[in-house]
């Protein structure tokens, strides 16, 4: 569950699916995933990972196939309009999510939603969290006291002013996401497994890809580079949907 958890807000680990859209079966264009983060071990950067070791019956080798086989149907993953509350957070208060967060994951902490709330505003604080089963999605979707999901798609969809657009951008990643994390049971075999753009677009999730090019066309790097984060991909998310309300895109 750490790893799933870890990775959704990892930047490295899920960004750029705008150049995967640019350059589909170039997957050396793919920038290189963290290591997901998972109970165990950190390395000095933070960042947890629990390596495979040839003693304990696994081989990288076994893990680079681990992805999921079957075609992925990617409308099962929900989507809801983003929700927009301008002013509702502050600079500040950003980096402190931002903060909370890195705290918990260099020691592969359970995320308590409570804990994190605290250390915003209650403002910044509704607009930043909400249940994924409201009629707007704020930027990081949770259950009960959990992290359930980071809304990159919401911000999309602001910058596109299109919500097929995020909806579709959302479901990539979700796809994406879901054609390793079960199969792959490294870390080690989970980052070879996002890494590989090209086996992800063309195999099990082609489906979704498919649409993503058909509804968020060639201006995706754009609305992307808009919803960038610094550390992680609630970040940019945050900023546009409750610091500013809206997202300035190159070429409008």
């Amino acid at each position: 569950m750490l790893k799933r958890i870890f990775a959704l807000a990892s930047v490295s680990a899920l960004t750029g699916l705008a150049s995967a859209v640019a350059a589909a079966g170039c997957s050396s264009d793919e920038p290189k995933a963290q290591t997901p983060l998972e109970a165990g071990t950190t390395n000095p950067n933070g960042e947890g990972g629990t390596q495979s070791d040839p003693r304990d019956g696994g081989t990288p080798d076994d893990e680079i196939a681990c992805m999921e086989k079957d075609s992925i149907d990617a409308t099962k993953f929900p989507y809801a309009t983003a929700k927009k509350a301008p002013n509702a957070c502050t600079n500040k208060e950003l980096q402190d999510l931002a903060t909370f967060f890195t705290d918990k994951a260099q020691n592969t902490e359970d995320i308590s939603i409570r804990e994190w709330s605290d250390s915003v505003s209650d403002g910044c604080a509704k607009c930043v969290f909400s249940e994924s089963t409201g009629a707007e999605w704020s930027p990081i979707l949770v259950k009960g006291d959990k992290l359930e999901n980071v809304n990159r798609g919401g911000c999309i969809e602001i910058a596109s002013s299109k919500r097929s657009c995020g909806e579709a951008y959302q479901r990539v990643a979700e796809c994406r996401l879901a054609a390793c994390v079960d199969t792959c049971k490294t870390a080690e075999g989970f980052t070879e497994c996002l890494n590989d753009v090209e086996g992800i677009f063309l195999g099990p999730c082609k489906g979704a890809y498919d649409t993503l090019q058909k509804e968020c066309g060639d201006k995706l790097p754009d609305y992307e580079a808009a919803c960038r984060g610094t550390n992680f991909t609630f970040e940019g998310p945050v900023r546009v949907q409750c610091i500013n309300g809206s997202a300035n895109t190159q070429g409008d």
